[in-house]
């Protein structure tokens, strides 16, 4: 835990900064989430409803607002597409919801999904309580580190600047 704490960010992000970040970062295309097959927004709703963040803001699932992108294959994405995927014309696909800051990629490469937890960060409480948002950013660290530190070496390049 002393490798990485000093890592997380302080302060959250609202939606509007995160979905900004997203947006800046790749070429992205907006759907609508109503166009997704019912049992994927059957499957988003309810793991928004139970994600770490909605833990203390217990919003319902009528008030959530999904946003769903498409994130274009390009110079910008090329380290975050998994080339399996790729290969099969499928593409990467970042669901979010406002209210809660549920997020979710549909891909078995975790690099954006990582990222955008990371940027997202925690709030103070958070972090001097070392709750469960704390360990979900925690978390999410450690396994980008193990498996070929992506995001740390960024954020360690970052720091050393």
């Amino acid at each position: 835990m002393k490798m990485f704490k000093h890592l997380i960010p302080i302060g959250e992000r609202s939606s509007e900064e995160i979905i900004d970040y997203l947006k800046n970062k790749f070429d992205t295309i907006e759907i609508n989430f109503s166009e997704l097959p019912s049992y994927k927004k059957e499957m988003h709703r309810t793991n928004a409803k139970y994600c770490v963040k909605n833990s203390k803001l217990n919003v319902e699932i009528k008030d959530m607002s999904f946003r769903v992108f498409k994130i274009i294959e390009n110079e910008k994405s090329i380290d975050y597409i998994d080339p399996l995927e790729s290969e099969w014309g499928n593409f990467l696909f970042f669901v979010f919801e406002e209210k809660t800051k549920y997020m979710c990629c549909n891909s078995n490469n975790n690099r954006l999904l990582i990222e955008m937890v990371y940027f997202s960060g925690i709030s103070q409480e958070s972090y001097d309580k070392e709750d469960f948002e704390f360990k979900d950013v925690l978390s999410k660290l450690m396994f980008d580190y193990l498996d070929d530190k992506f995001l740390y070496k960024k954020i360690t390049q970052k720091l050393n600047k």
